[in-house]
């Protein structure tokens, strides 16, 4: 699901991953939605939500191979060590973020 603005004639302005204020919540197939990506589709708006979108999606990546990991599925020691020092020193980044800001939730970061 995702949350879109729309105008009085019912044509999308905005499209969002969040629940925000003027806002509903709408079906990724809804046909203004797709009317909205057909006009836009060369724009800087659709280019900064596919970057948002592969941005999430390599947190996601790294959240299956920590699991994956945990749960002995896959050893660290099974990836090169690049990939090894590029995991290890993001997690390091990751927590020390974390502890330095309490208010730091890299899932509400914004380009």
């Amino acid at each position: 699901m995702i949350y879109v603005k729309k105008d009085n004639n019912q044509q999308v302005m905005d499209i969002q991953f969040d629940a925000k204020e003027h806002y509903i919540k709408v079906s990724i197939f809804d046909p203004a939605v797709r009317k909205f990506i057909e006009m836009n589709k060369n724009s800087e708006f659709i280019k900064q939500i596919i970057l948002k979108l592969d941005l999430d999606m390599v947190r996601i990546i790294e959240d299956v191979i920590e699991t994956l990991i945990q749960k002995e599925i896959l050893l660290f020691t099974d990836f090169p060590e690049e990939v090894q020092n590029k995991l290890n020193f993001k997690k390091m980044l990751r927590e020390q973020l974390s502890e330095e800001n309490s208010f730091f939730e890299d899932e509400k970061l914004e380009l």
